[in-house]
């Protein structure tokens, strides 16, 4: 075999070796919230509203930031990148383990860096939802981290995780604003949500009418996907609470009873919700006991929903004495101060 016939191979073959090199240094990652493969390149734009990734032919391809479950960058730490996971998955105490694992001025971009901060602040937020942190002190640094990065793909998220933190700081009109931002989405799914929390918000400054106004966007919305047919009972869940408060109660129990029996006792969020619901119009009723035996239902079948959860021990609490059950009181007392030391419930 002549020489000039391995020259020519060869020098095809680093030529390769040099475009493969060129586009591993891209290997950025949209995963989407569709599931299947992640698309893989190099991303060149980021906005509140899409993300732009260019794949190894130059082609860009342009993702919704409402399509996006995380995003992975090229020559992230593994720490980064499962702590991201684990928040997807709501499993908190393992990314704030990998969380403290990374040192961001060790980060090689600043992509990357408001990434860390982003989740690290999120994580917080989250927490503190739960009971386990300082909803106040939470927001505070989501919000620094919004004003630095007020075009992030993550803008959305935070604004809604605002709203939340605000409402467990008791400023629902805050909570209002914040909502809003997350409604002006131009996603059809945001828009949906974002109502349904300003009419949570609405609900707790009283204001029961803008609230259902805010509920029907929901509860009249022709949806199909499983999210927003869940969202759709949320909200018909929280109309029935506003017809309670304006002297409904009666026909509000007997419509929430029926949602349990036709519904699907497996969606802890769904049935913690409902039972909470009823135990709170029974309550406001002085029905002391059939209100216990609701909210006991959110304390033993539904323990998994922190929010839920907390609101239930805390009505324990109350009821228990009133039905002749100090100890009972005692221990509920007990539990949610031991579960969710920091929740709002805590502080009532």
């Amino acid at each position: 075999m002549s020489l000039q016939r391995l020259v020519f191979p060869a020098s095809v073959l680093i030529l390769l070796l040099c475009s493969n090199l060129s586009f591993a240094q891209d290997k950025d990652r949209i995963f989407p919230t569709k599931g299947g493969a992640a698309a893989t390149g190099k991303i060149i734009e980021r906005t509140k509203d899409k993300v732009v990734i260019e794949n190894s032919k130059g082609t860009p391809q342009n993702y919704a930031t409402n399509e996006i479950l995380r995003i992975v960058f090229d020559g992230e730490p593994p720490q980064l990148s499962r702590a991201k996971d684990n928040i997807v998955q709501a499993q908190y105490d393992q990314a704030k383990d990998e969380l403290s694992k990374v040192v961001m001025d060790s980060l090689k971009s600043e992509d990357m860096k408001e990434e860390y901060l982003f989740y690290k602040t999120y994580l917080a937020g989250a927490q503190a939802l739960r009971g386990q942190g300082d909803p106040s002190e939470a927001s505070k640094a989501l919000l620094a981290w919004a004003g630095k990065y007020r075009t992030s793909h993550n803008f959305y998220s935070a604004s809604e995780m605002l709203g939340n933190l605000a409402i467990a700081s008791g400023t629902p009109d805050q909570a209002a604003k914040f909502f809003g931002a997350f409604a002006g989405a131009p996603f059809s799914d945001y828009k949906l949500r974002g109502s349904f929390l300003q009419g949570k918000a609405l609900m707790l400054l009283s204001q029961n009418s803008e609230a259902k106004a805010k509920f029907a966007v929901l509860t009249q919305a022709k949806v199909s996907d499983p999210p927003s047919l869940k969202l759709q009972k949320l909200a018909t869940i929280a109309t029935f609470k506003c017809d309670a408060a304006e002297g409904k109660s009666d026909q509000a129990i007997m419509a929430l009873e029926k949602m349990v029996d036709e519904g699907d006792s497996t969606d802890a969020e769904l049935f913690a919700d409902l039972y909470n619901a009823i135990g709170s119009i029974h309550q406001s009723q002085n029905n002391h006991y059939e209100a216990v035996l609701s909210f006991l239902k959110t304390d033993l079948l539904y323990s998994s929903q922190a929010e839920a959860h907390a609101e239930a021990l805390y009505n324990l609490t109350q009821l228990w004495t009133k039905v002749g059950e100090p100890l009972q009181s005692t221990d509920a007392k007990s539990r949610l101060a031991k579960l969710y030391p920091t929740s709002p419930w805590v502080k009532k």
